[in-house]
């Protein structure tokens, strides 16, 4: 038993975490674009007390969001092990790492609430929480990185006639792993394309994400619905 049904709402919960996401960033909380690493501390204490029930709400939505990623992972390491079968280790790859990615969504939304939650406290103090939000959802490139290397490893590792997925979307996954790799450097720029705020480090990078997740939902949609024809 495939369990189709189950592995669709799954691969939806993708699409729900992108939204929860993208509502959470504005114009909830008015982080996009994303306030600049130069502001002072009292600039960013300042974007706390105007906008603080809004900060708290986003981020209320970005931490759902992280749960809604558990689901969209889980049925993609169910879809790779139709390729590698008894030893699925990229899939179990893919699971782990995915997992810890989900974590970069609730805890910097967690930080971000912490510095809304007591808005009067001294500006270098939530700027300081201001910060260390920032570089939780920007730094941790690691985790998605080596998700992307391990999908797309084991689409090229199916040896099937008709893959379970194209090939050309595995090397799309290779791509998308190295465009996540500038977002680690942002603790040496405050300024530039790879600052927080930055083209490659921020912009580049959010496309990226939201490409991958557009392009994965459709192709585990093809592949459950081809699975579920299989099996009838």
């Amino acid at each position: 038993m495939h369990h189709p049904k189950a592995q669709i709402i799954c691969a939806w919960s993708g699409f729900v975490a992108i939204i929860l996401f993208a509502l959470a960033f504005w114009p909830t909380s008015d982080f996009l674009p994303p306030p600049a690493p130069t502001l002072t501390p009292l600039q960013v204490a300042t974007l706390y007390q105007t906008n603080t029930m809004g900060i708290r709400f986003g981020m209320f939505l970005m931490a759902l969001a992280g749960a809604f990623v558990g689901p969209f992972v889980a049925v993609i390491s169910i879809q790779l092990k139709r390729i590698e079968g008894a030893t699925p280790i990229l899939s179990y790859a893919q699971l782990t790492t995915g997992t810890i990615g989900a974590l970069f969504f609730i805890i910097p939304a967690i930080i971000f609430s912490a510095a809304a939650y007591r808005p009067e406290r001294p500006p270098e103090l939530t700027s300081m929480l201001h910060d260390l939000g920032w570089f939780f959802l920007v730094m941790p490139v690691g985790p998605a990185f080596l998700q992307n290397l391990a999908i797309g490893a084991a689409i090229l590792s199916d040896p099937k006639p008709e893959p379970i997925f194209p090939r050309w979307f595995g090397y799309f996954n290779f791509l998308v792993a190295m465009l996540f790799v500038a977002g680690g450097l942002i603790t040496f720029f405050k300024t530039g394309p790879l600052a927080w705020n930055g083209l490659i480090a921020f912009w580049i990078a959010a496309v990226d994400f939201l490409a991958w997740f557009l392009v994965m939902l459709a192709m585990l949609l093809k592949a459950i619905n081809r699975q579920t024809r299989e099996a009838s």
